[in-house]
């Protein structure tokens, strides 16, 4: 088992080295500048890594690879732009749903895929309400649908501690931000990151 675990991380962050292309040229569609081959390459094999050793071996782990493959360049596309673009958000959200959908016909009871779909739409639906009438992006809200799949396979408790640690996560970010005296406080900041890295610790929470 232990050997099984070790081989998925390592292929995990194989897989998120040698995605490093695609990625690459995914951010560069929609930045000033394109970041460096081996900055990608690295951001992707921690990304997938770190997602297979917070999985474990289970089948659903192909879903939350999927979700960190489009994580990498759709995190580093909003530190520089403050967007998240729909031709990115909703791939993943798709294959995220579908990957998740497919693995308990594999043998995979470590979650719901309907708890999935509901937490999509859930974090969805209060995201886009946020973005009518709070300085928050609607692809903040696209994103949604990957975290809450993501985070809503493993219960509701799971879905809101992710949720909860991405905004924690953010507001230490910005307050430190305004300490430094680096931002004001009308300035956007990229949230999409720190909701990406909430889910994934939250998912690491529930694992061990």
């Amino acid at each position: 088992m232990v050997g099984s675990f070790a081989a998925l991380v390592a292929a995990g962050g194989a897989l998120g080295a040698v995605l490093y292309r695609p990625g690459q040229r995914a951010v560069a569609r929609y930045t000033a500048e394109a970041p460096s081959g081996v900055r990608v390459a690295l951001l992707g094999a921690v990304a997938l890594g770190a997602t297979a050793a917070a999985c474990g071996v289970h089948w659903h782990v192909l879903a939350l690879l999927w979700a960190a493959a489009f994580a990498v360049p759709l995190a580093l596309v909003d530190v520089a732009e403050h967007r998240l673009p729909q031709p990115l958000t909703y791939p993943s959200a798709a294959g995220t749903l579908l990957l998740l959908a497919v693995a308990p016909l594999l043998g995979d009871r470590t979650g719901s895929p309907l708890h999935a779909l509901y937490g999509a739409a859930g974090v969805w639906a209060v995201f886009w309400l946020m973005a009518l009438a709070l300085p928050f992006g609607l692809g903040d809200a696209t994103l949604g649908l990957t975290v809450g799949a993501v985070l809503g396979w493993y219960g509701f408790t799971v879905l809101f501690e992710g949720v909860f640690l991405g905004f924690l996560l953010s507001g230490i970010y910005g307050t430190g931000k305004l300490v430094a005296r680096r931002a004001r406080r009308r300035d956007e900041l990229p949230f999409g990151p720190f909701l990406l890295l909430g889910a994934l610790l939250a998912v690491a929470l529930t694992a061990t």
